[in-house]
């Protein structure tokens, strides 16, 4: 998938450039890119994915920027079936976990994992319950899941508020808070619209500024991981449209350390020409296994 990178990276000694620490991924990156080689037509299963791959076709063709996700469920097929649309659809460079909370679906605490498939804006979505019981499975096209979407449009406080300083050694935090209440403003007040980065690692603020804006902010019900420039996390905060995004390199330190404030950041989004792309493979792969 072809995303920008957002600014320009600063890998200079400061803020941002320290180590993160062991567990800094909540979900395992993948370390390599797949290529889906046609081989033999696995004889079982084939004609269950085959009539999915077409009504995925068909869909997309009719609606090829879809303004919510195309939903097609998956629960149904069975073992073989699924072995192969595994095998089809491969994993591509963004992956996901969304605890739903109570603002945004009636079964809040359901655990949603989310996974690109190599052909971008196509995800696989396993819903469980907070008890770990199955409630769907299914396969998303679009630009981005609908619960990740649902989140951002509803979870989270829409009015931040900035805690007390005393007691802290702080050099910009104050300030910077100021400006993230400021823009998150905004971005309510626009239903997320428009973005507003600010760069930690361009500026001049210290670990304690960080850490306490950190602390401000708190963890949110969202963390994407994506490898299509190194490896980044998306991580929704408790403030709405404000996300925590790192990059890191090979080494897991930090390149670059900023806020986003965003319906959602974009560069876990695919594009209209990602879908158009994915589109094209998929026409192709239901004319291979038409003809075999």
């Amino acid at each position: 998938m072809s995303r920008p990178f957002p600014v320009s990276i600063m890998t200079a000694a400061g803020p941002g450039s320290q180590p993160e620490p062991d567990d800094w991924s909540c979900l395992p990156l993948p370390s390599t890119s797949e290529i889906w080689r046609t081989t033999a037509t696995p004889e079982h299963g084939a004609g269950d994915v085959l009539a999915l791959l077409r009504a995925m076709v068909a869909v997309l063709d009719r609606n090829p920027s879809p303004a919510h996700p195309l939903v097609f469920r998956v629960s149904t097929l069975g073992a073989d079936a699924h072995r192969l649309l595994a095998q089809i659809m491969g994993e591509g460079e963004v992956s996901a976990q969304v605890v739903s909370s109570r603002g945004a679906r009636a079964d809040a605490g359901a655990l949603v994992r989310i996974q690109e498939c190599r052909y971008p804006g196509i995800w696989r979505v396993i819903v469980d319950s907070a008890n770990g019981v199955r409630i769907d499975d299914r396969i998303e096209i679009g630009a981005i899941p609908a619960a990740i979407l649902n989140e951002a449009r509803h979870s989270g406080t829409t009015q931040g508020t900035i805690p007390d300083t005393s007691g802290h050694n702080l050099t910009n935090a104050p300030f910077i808070a100021s400006e993230i209440v400021a823009a998150q403003a905004r971005a309510v007040s626009w239903h997320g619209a428009g973005s507003h980065v600010i760069n930690f690692s361009l500026l001049p603020v210290t670990p304690a500024d960080v850490a306490w804006l950190d602390n401000m902010l708190g963890a949110g019900t969202v963390g994407i991981f994506s490898t299509g420039y190194g490896k980044c996390t998306v991580i929704a905060t408790t403030w709405r449209h404000v996300w925590r995004v790192r990059y890191f390199d090979g080494s897991n330190k930090v390149l670059l350390d900023t806020l986003d404030i965003a319906l959602i950041p974009e560069m876990v989004i695919a594009s209209a020409e990602d879908l158009m792309d994915s589109l094209r493979h998929l026409r192709e792969i239901v004319k291979w296994l038409e003809e075999d």
